[in-house]
């Protein structure tokens, strides 16, 4: 009577399938990195946190599969193949497990490149999301000079209309932002004057985003305003429990999104008038290279004052986030958008309009981040010197 084979352990076909679904993992979370992480409108932390621990116990379970089938087979035979097949499950595994969990956080994660251009204004930030409105027909926000629109042809009119009403969306979206600085300065105790100039900047924002509303419906041909953001209900202005983590963000955000952005959007707005002929364009763009800056030097203020308070800590926290970004100027702008400005045959009567030269920005930005550079080294100075009694 013949006896049954004996079995030949696991299945090599289990192991090969673990390693397929650790290649995926690590597909689908470097796509949702790409996708998510590169633009500024990012996954909600949460989302991006529970992915990432649930890819993460996944890919370490898959692994452990995969290693212990191979294991048997290699205890079994020593072959070439065998050995290739764990190492080769090890590189995978390990890889995937490490990698995909920190590529679902940077798909959540706002790690904002102080380069980029496409919007004036503060960044409003729920968590580490860059949030916006979304748009409606309406004339509630659409306060202000309308352009001369003969003579555009239709596209150059639709053009500058998206133009525009990205830029309304940001500066709209300001509004609540120097709402939150406003709160945390409160929060804080910091000088009275701070947190009038804070409160004045929420007003600028208005007049701003009026102004680009106006005008991107005026190139529409109807008015355009903003729908409710429910986003902003469970707020956004939270600071640390810890006074010394509360001044670090507070510095931190104010050297990112006022310091460097707000002055390098007012230069960059200043190169843009160079060019403009439409009048409702040039008074939006002077009103807001006068306010930009000023907000930048709010910023400045803010964060001598966290400074003051928070010392070493504080110093140590804006030295490492100004080291952390890079130097290179990016589109905020969606990229259809920016391929649709890029086929105009004539982009004179977008300039003409208000509009940037897309290639001044990379050379404004470098000169405003060398001279923000070399502001924040002497703030640092010679706030250290104070600390230590060192004579300037």
């Amino acid at each position: 009577m013949n006896q049954p084979a004996p079995a030949n352990g696991p299945s090599r076909a289990i192991a090969i399938a673990c390693n397929v679904g650790l290649a995926l993992m690590l597909g689908v979370s470097f796509g949702a990195c790409s996708k998510y992480g590169c633009q500024s409108t990012h996954l909600p932390e949460s989302t991006g946190y529970t992915l990432a621990g649930i890819t993460c116990a996944l890919c370490l379970a898959m692994t452990i599969v995969a290693t212990v089938i191979v294991v048997k087979h290699l205890r079994k035979e020593s072959s070439a193949a065998n050995i290739l097949g764990l190492v080769a499950t090890l590189g995978i595994g390990v890889g995937s497990t490490l990698a995909t969990p920190f590529l679902w956080i940077m798909a959540a994660s706002n790690m904002p490149n102080l380069g980029s251009f496409g919007g004036w204004g503060r960044p409003l930030r729920i968590g580490r999301r860059a949030i916006t409105p979304d748009v409606k027909a309406s004339s509630e926000w659409a306060k202000g000079p309308r352009p001369r629109v003969e003579g555009l042809d239709d596209e150059t009119r639709s053009v500058l209309a998206d133009l525009w009403l990205h830029d309304a969306r940001k500066e709209h979206a300001s509004v609540p932002a120097f709402g939150q600085v406003a709160w945390q300065l409160v929060a804080l105790g910091a000088p009275s004057d701070l947190v009038r100039r804070a409160h004045i900047s929420c007003l600028q924002e208005i007049d701003h985003a009026e102004r680009c509303f106006a005008l991107a419906s005026a190139y529409a041909g109807h008015d355009l305003g903003v729908q409710a953001m429910p986003e902003l209900s469970a707020g956004g202005a939270a600071l640390p429990v810890d006074r010394t983590r509360a001044l670090v963000k507070v510095a931190t955000e104010a050297l990112i999104d006022g310091a460097l952005l707000e002055d390098y959007n007012a230069e960059l707005a200043k190169t843009a008038l160079c060019d403009v002929k439409d009048a409702a364009a040039r008074e939006a763009l002077t009103r807001i290279v006068v306010d930009e800056a000023e907000h930048a030097r709010l910023a400045w203020d803010i964060i001598a004052f966290c400074l003051d308070e928070g010392g070493a800590p504080v110093s140590r926290a804006l030295s490492e986030t100004f080291a952390r970004y890079g130097n290179n100027a990016e589109s905020l702008y969606d990229p259809d958008l920016v391929r649709r400005v890029d086929a105009l045959a004539d982009k004179t009567p977008l300039y003409a309009h208000g509009r940037i030269r897309f290639e001044m920005a990379q050379p404004v930005f470098q000169l405003r981040k060398t001279a923000a550079g070399a502001k924040l080294a002497e703030l640092l100075g010679v706030r250290r010197r104070e600390h230590t009694g060192v004579a300037a």
